[in-house]
């Protein structure tokens, strides 16, 4: 075991790759056969020489191990200690017995640890200072016979080239070693791109059913620019940015995500850009990149087929790597494409409401002029008829007459009355906001066998149009919520109406979740986020009291404004 400097023990293998943990255990592993060789074999080398070289060797490994793990990462240190490593194993060759030593085996480290930690050239020079020093010692120290160098070379030639062809082995398998491993990260970073790839796939699916949902929110708004809050809301939900901004061609105004002091600084700046770039924008449905002092920009234009409504903006940092740079101009693409849809909905929502008055005004003029005037002419005439008669003293029929004439203002009135109030919610005796709700409760009800009880407290007529789309949706998407994430058996819905004040409760005995957890992630779900914008779209409050296990409390307060719905 090994202390690094805070004195955490670590084990040595951890630290180091595939190749070094085989280097240091063959330099382990060597060391103990070659010493045992040496030890046991016939030789007229004394016990205590044996000895003295074998605590020599093993205290070098040692000290030589622990450094070269110390310094792996400086080359020029590696280089020295192999140096001096491969020195020092020539000179223990001498008194071990040269060619003939078994440390000529355990020699192999140095060669081993070059193959590894440095290049092939140091490898290969190692291999010849051994051959070149056990050679020469063995001639000059060991030659008791007077061989000749070239009878020498000749008797150990099967060392000699077993060494040789075991350093080319060594040399070519680390080469493939270390092609293996540079594939092995090469294919490990692919694979970590593709996992990133996959998240931001999953991502932009979820945004996208999110932005789909979010269609049929923009419908309950009525003010462009909170409509144009909301789309900057979502875009900001997809694109991580800083600042999201919308130049409104219309009014000429600039809404952003922030209203800080970096935004005042740069909101002048950015708007005389758009106007100077104004044609390049409108005329292309590609991202354009603008520069506003330090800050960067992708700027695309926001379009129907016959109208601008404005151009997007998002701040970017150039800098920060990102790793699909098409994906996210795709994305901008399509969150302008979306908005440019929602506006011209909300435009021809605008020329519908405008149709639908000027139709509903002229069926009631002629409903008025078809019958209720030519009712009005006929009691104005019995009544210059009564008045003839009242004028001779000829009061006999008068009774009569006068309830004629009561009659038929009766009818008048209720004929009136059927005109003026023909577009109401409330038709043929029935409340269509309560009946589609009851309708939907039913329908789930039948097709996930749940039990659902909907009481409806006080008149549903008194409300806004704007707030029975709301609270309709609102419904739906809690019972959504209940039944796909909760697995609830049973929901309780409570809607109770005055005159100022709408108040909405759903509960269920569902798998309810962790509130706090929930909070402190910042993640919600589809629906939750859903529920938010439409209850913000009314200026209302939401609460939420859910226990794992127990089941969850959504309660809604909504402002009734009965008087801003007439008004519309």
């Amino acid at each position: 075991m090994l202390y690094i400097k805070d004195g955490e023990k670590i084990s040595f293998l951890r630290k180091l790759t595939e190749e070094q943990k085989i280097m240091f255990l063959y330099r382990y592993a060597s060391l103990l056969i070659t010493s045992l060789y040496y030890y046991v074999a016939p030789t007229n080398h004394t016990i205590d020489r044996k000895l003295f070289i074998i605590a020599c060797i093993g205290i070098s490994s040692i000290i030589l191990n622990y450094l070269y793990i110390k310094k792996s990462d400086d080359v020029s240190i590696i280089k020295l200690l192999v140096f001096i490593e491969t020195i020092g194993n020539s000179i223990m060759l001498i008194p071990s017995g040269g060619l003939n030593s078994p440390y000529v085996w355990y020699a192999l480290n140095t060669i081993f640890i070059s193959a590894v930690m440095l290049e092939r050239k140091y490898c290969l020079l190692n291999l010849m200072t051994y051959l070149i020093a056990s050679t020469w010692m063995t001639y000059y120290v060991f030659n008791d016979k007077q061989q000749k160098f070239i009878d020498l070379i000749k008797q150990q030639s099967n060392l000699i080239i077993s060494f040789i062809l075991i350093t080319i082995a060594i040399w070519l398998l680390l080469s493939y070693v270390k092609e293996i491993k540079q594939e092995r990260l090469k294919l490990i970073r692919i694979n970590r791109e593709l996992i990133e790839a996959n998240h931001q796939v999953k991502e932009s699916v979820n945004h996208i059913m999110e932005l789909y949902q979010a269609v049929h929110l923009f419908s309950n708004l009525r003010i462009k620019n909170e409509l144009i809050e909301l789309i900057i809301e979502h875009t900001k939900r997809i694109i991580t940015s800083d600042m999201i901004i919308f130049y409104n061609s219309e009014s000429r105004e600039i809404i952003a995500s922030a209203s800080n002091s970096e935004y005042a600084s740069i909101a002048h700046k950015l708007k005389a850009k758009l106007a100077e770039q104004w044609n390049n924008i409108v005329n292309t449905s590609s991202v354009i990149k603008l520069t506003i002092g330090e800050k960067y920009f992708l700027v695309i234009r926001v379009r129907s087929s016959y109208m601008t409504y404005g151009i997007l903006c998002i701040e970017i940092q150039p800098k920060k790597a990102d790793f699909n740079q098409i994906e996210r101009m795709d994305q901008i693409k399509y969150i302008a494409d979306l908005s440019s849809i929602v506006l011209e909905k909300f435009e021809l929502e605008k020329v519908n409401d405008k149709l639908i008055i000027t139709e509903e005004q002229n069926r009631i003029a002629n409903e008025i002029h078809d019958s209720v005037l030519q009712r009005l002419f006929s009691t104005s005439f019995g009544i210059y008829g009564l008045m003839k008669k009242l004028n001779k003293a000829n009061i006999q029929n008068a009774d009569e007459d006068l309830n004629l004439i009561r009659e038929s203002i009766d009818h008048a009135m209720k004929e009136l009355r059927s005109a003026i109030y023909g577009l109401s919610w409330k038709k043929n005796g029935s409340d269509n906001f309560v009946t589609d709700m009851v309708n939907y409760i039913n329908e789930i009800k039948t097709m996930n066998n749940i039990d659902i009880n909907l009481n409806i407290i006080g008149n549903s007529e008194i409300l806004p149009y704007m707030s029975k789309k709301a609270l309709y949706r609102i419904v739906c998407e809690g019972i959504g919520n209940a039944v796909r994430h909760g697995k609830a058996s049973h929901i309780e819905i409570t809607l109770n109406i005055n005159t100022d004040l709408i108040q909405l409760r759903i509960a269920d005995d569902g798998l309810g979740f962790d509130l706090e957890a929930v909070r402190k992630s910042k993640q919600s779900g589809l629906g939750i986020n859903n529920i938010h914008s439409l209850v913000g779209t009314l200026k209302g409050k939401i609460s939420y009291q859910s226990t794992i296990g127990k089941g969850t409390i959504l309660k809604i307060t909504i402002p009734n404004n009965i008087k801003d719905s007439r008004e519309d």
